[in-house]
C-alpha cells in the first residue's frame, strides 16, 4: 500500500515520503523550509543597518522602560531605526520554531528527550559564552574608538547605578532563553501557551513605570525582567519577556510539524491580527504600552519601548514578521534570486552575526570615529553585504557538512 507521510528533516525542512511496504521512498524533498530562512535571512541583514548606524554613523536610539527614549527630528532616522526592531523579536521566535523543528528531527532519528534537552542546554550555555568572548570584544571596539560625545538629558538616561562593566547582549538573552527550552522541550503544547501568556503578561503587569527609574533593584530582577544597570552589569535582553516570544516560536514550530500548510496558511491573518492588537492597545493607551506617546504624532505612536518589550511592540513586531513570512512563502518565481540571497544569511545567522560586528566595528575604527550622516551609513551598510555573503556562503557549505550533533552548526 502507498501512503504519504511528512517527515521533518534535521535541517528543518520538511519533506514528503511515500511509504511502500515500511520503506520510505522520496517523493518530494522540500528541503530547508526555505521561507523561514528567507526571513531569518532579511532578519540578519536589516539587523547589520542597525549595527552600522552605531558603529559607523555614531548614533543609536534607545526606548527603555524609563530614561532613555530617543526623540526624533526627522522620518528617516525614525524609520530606519523602526525597520531594525524587526530583527530582535524575529531571532527569539524563529529560535523557538527552530528548537521545534530540530526536536522532532532528532526524535525521528531516535533521540530521547534527555538527549534532546541536553543538547538545547549546551548549546544555550555556548551562545553566552560566545557573547562574552566573541561578541562583547567588537562593541568594545565600536564603543572605544568613538570620539563623538554622547548625548546627555532625561530621555538619553539609562536606568541603574554607575557604568557597567559587562553587557548582558541578545546572545545571552537567546542563550538562556534555549537553556529554558531545553527544561520544557519535553512539555505539551499547553503548557508552552501557558508559559507563553504568563511572561507576556507578567511583563506588561509587572514592569515599572518611568517614575521608577531611581529605584534600586537586584541583579536577579533585572537579568529576569527589568533591564538596566544593576551591580554594574547592563542587562539588556531579561529573560523572562524573550522567552514569552521564544515560546510562541516553539507553539508555530510544533505546528508546522503537525500541518505545515495550515500553519504557513495562517501566518498572514495571525500577522493581521497581531498589528491590529498592537494598534487598538496604542490608542486606548495605559495596559502593554509601558510608556504613553508624548506627542500626538506618528512618529510617537509608533516609537514603542523595546527594552523590556511592551505587548504593543512585541504584537506589531511579531505580527509584521508573520506578514513578511507569509510573503516570503509565496514569492514570485521573478524574486528567487533575491529569495536565495536571503537564505544564504539566514543559514549561517551566528556566524554572519560575528562576522558583521567585527567588520563594521574596524571599518568604523578605522575611518569613522567622527561619526557620519545616514547616507554614508546606507552605503557602507550595502556594500559590506557583499564580502559578508561570501563569508555567510562559506561557512553555511562548511557546516552543512558537519555531523548533526557538531556544534560547528550552532554558527
Amino acid at each position: 500500500m502507498l501512503q504519504g507521510v511528512v517527515v521533518v528533516t534535521d535541517n528543518g525542512g520538511v519533506e514528503q515520503h511515500a511509504v511502500l511496504i515500511g520503506r520510505p521512498q522520496p517523493v518530494r524533498e522540500g528541503g530547508r523550509l526555505g521561507s523561514l530562512d528567507a526571513l531569518r535571512g532579511f532578519i540578519m541583514i536589516v539587523m547589520a543597518l542597525d549595527h552600522v548606524s552605531f558603529m559607523v554613523g555614531r548614533f543609536h536610539s534607545g526606548e527603555m522602560w524609563a530614561g532613555l527614549w530617543t526623540r526624533y527630528s526627522s522620518p528617516i532616522a525614525f524609520l530606519t531605526r523602526l525597520v531594525t526592531h524587526l530583527c530582535a523579536p524575529g531571532f527569539f521566535f524563529l529560535m523557538g520554531v527552530g528548537i521545534s523543528l530540530m526536536a522532532e528531527s532528532r526524535r525521528q532519528q531516535g533521540w530521547s528527550n534527555g538527549r534532546v534537552s541536553g543538547f538545547l542546554l549546551a548549546r544555550g550555555l555556548l551562545l553566552v559564552l560566545v557573547s562574552f568572548f566573541l561578541e562583547l570584544p567588537a562593541w568594545l571596539i565600536g564603543l572605544l574608538s568613538s570620539r563623538v560625545e554622547p548625548l546627555t538629558g532625561p530621555d538619553s538616561i539609562i536606568p541603574g547605578e554607575g557604568p557597567p562593566m559587562m553587557v548582558f547582549t541578545v546572545l545571552v538573552g537567546l542563550g538562556l532563553s534555549m537553556v529554558l527550552s531545553a527544561a520544557f522541550i519535553r512539555f505539551r503544547a499547553a503548557v508552552w501557551a501557558a508559559l507563553a501568556v504568563a511572561a507576556l503578561l507578567a511583563t506588561a503587569l509587572l514592569t515599572p513605570g518611568p517614575e521608577n527609574i531611581s529605584t534600586a533593584y537586584s541583579f536577579f530582577t533585572g537579568l529576569l525582567l527589568i533591564p538596566g544597570i544593576n551591580h554594574h552589569i547592563w542587562v539588556q535582553y531579561p529573560v523572562i519577556p524573550w522567552f514569552g516570544i521564544a515560546a510562541l516560536g516553539v507553539l508555530f514550530g510544533r505546528w508546522i510539524v503537525h500541518d505545515r500548510r495550515a500553519a504557513l496558511g495562517s501566518a498572514p491573518w495571525l500577522g493581521l491580527a497581531g498589528l491590529a492588537a498592537a494598534i487598538a492597545l496604542r490608542v486606548y493607551g495605559g495596559f502593554g504600552n509601558i510608556r504613553l506617546p508624548r506627542d500626538g504624532s506618528w512618529i510617537e505612536f509608533l516609537n514603542f519601548i523595546k527594552y523590556p518589550p511592551a505587548l504593543v511592540f512585541t504584537l506589531f513586531m511579531l505580527g509584521t514578521n508573520l506578514l513578511l513570512l507569509a510573503g516570503l512563502e509565496r514569492m514570485p518565481a521573478w524574486l528567487a534570486p533575491f529569495g536565495r540571497v536571503l537564505r544564504v544569511f539566514g543559514q549561517a545567522p551566528l556566524a554572519f552575526y560575528l562576522a558583521h560586528l567585527w567588520l563594521f566595528a574596524l571599518v568604523g575604527a578605522a575611518g569613522f570615529r567622527d561619526g557620519a550622516g545616514y547616507l554614508a551609513v546606507y552605503i557602507v551598510w550595502l556594500v559590506g553585504l557583499c564580502p559578508l555573503y561570501l563569508v555567510t556562503r562559506r561557512y553555511r557549505d562548511f557546516k552543512q557538512s558537519k555531523p548533526i550533533d557538531s556544534y560547528w552548526r550552532l554558527f
